[in-house]
């Protein structure tokens, strides 16, 4: 078994977690593996550990916080790739794993003593005035249509399955999976969704407006959202980890994405239980 490791050297300092991480996937007769970023690193010259491709790897096993789990769902070639993280950050909706469970969550993943949970992504096709395609992107939490750097109000026209909804003025929109339901979404008053469902969430971002309301759509929808009478260039972020800038006139497609994304799961669903308690860890002064 090849098991990527994917650490972020911010929350792992020295990669003290990720070389005990591959000494334990060593010792489960497993090999670990790390691309060649980690090249120079304490990581890479660990006994046993292997330079190689994410890609090739049966599961990658994340270590940091959601940023880093996002940034490794972004990896080239490695979105059909079960995943599992170890937290190492404040919060952590996605990393599973505690530092201080990581040899029975090892023995476990090498044993195939864990299950797998779908998570519906989404499909973003970015457009420009003329229709030309200009980019397009997948994300596990939310794609975000902002003003970007300007202070200005920023007037979107959504529509939902080809019928025109509204004209939304305000700081932008985000749409979001589930999963991203308690990210950007859950801080712009959205509300807090299972991550299990299948459905597309819309919700706009300080409407300059009398009322703020969000909207929940079938998974198999079609979001568009059209910018009109911007000035400036507006900015498009896919997971916070693509970035694409757009003129007035463009519109920007948003739909499922083909596949899923696979996420491990070694024990059984916390979601509700454990809400409050992350949520409440974010406004704690450190």
């Amino acid at each position: 078994m090849r098991i990527g490791i994917y650490s972020n050297p911010e929350k792992d300092k020295g990669f003290r977690t990720a070389v005990r991480l591959a000494e334990l996937i060593i010792k489960q007769d497993a090999d670990p593996i790390v691309d060649d970023h980690y090249q120079d690193t304490v990581l890479a010259e660990t006994p046993g550990v292997i330079i190689g491709s994410y890609s090739d790897c049966d599961m990658i096993i994340c270590l940091g916080g959601d940023g880093t789990f996002l940034s490794a769902v972004h990896l080239e070639g490695c979105q059909d790739i079960p995943m599992i993280g170890i937290n190492l950050g404040s919060v952590g909706f996605l990393p599973e794993i505690k530092p201080d469970g990581l040899e029975e969550a090892v023995r476990n993943l090498i044993t195939g003593n864990y299950t797998t949970e779908k998570r519906m992504m989404l499909e973003a096709s970015c457009y420009g005035p003329d229709d030309e395609l200009i980019e397009t992107g997948i994300a596990l939490n939310d794609v975000v249509i902002s003003r970007g750097r300007h202070s200005r109000i920023l007037n979107l026209d959504l529509r939902i399955n080809n019928v025109d909804v509204e004209r939304i003025p305000g700081d932008g929109i985000i749409v979001s999976t589930p999963t991203g339901s308690t990210a950007y979404s859950l801080s712009a008053g959205g509300p807090i969704v299972h991550p299990s469902l299948n459905l597309i969430m819309i919700n706009p971002i300080c409407p300059h407006t009398l009322h703020n309301r969000s909207y929940l759509s079938d998974a198999d929808s079609e979001v568009v959202v059209t910018i009109c009478d911007y000035p400036c260039h507006t900015l498009i972020a896919i997971d916070g980890r693509q970035e694409i800038e757009v003129a007035s006139g463009s519109r920007i497609n948003v739909r499922r994405a083909k596949h899923d994304f696979s996420l491990i799961k070694l024990y059984e669903d916390q979601f509700f239980a454990t809400i409050p308690q992350k949520i409440h860890a974010r406004g704690i002064i450190r």
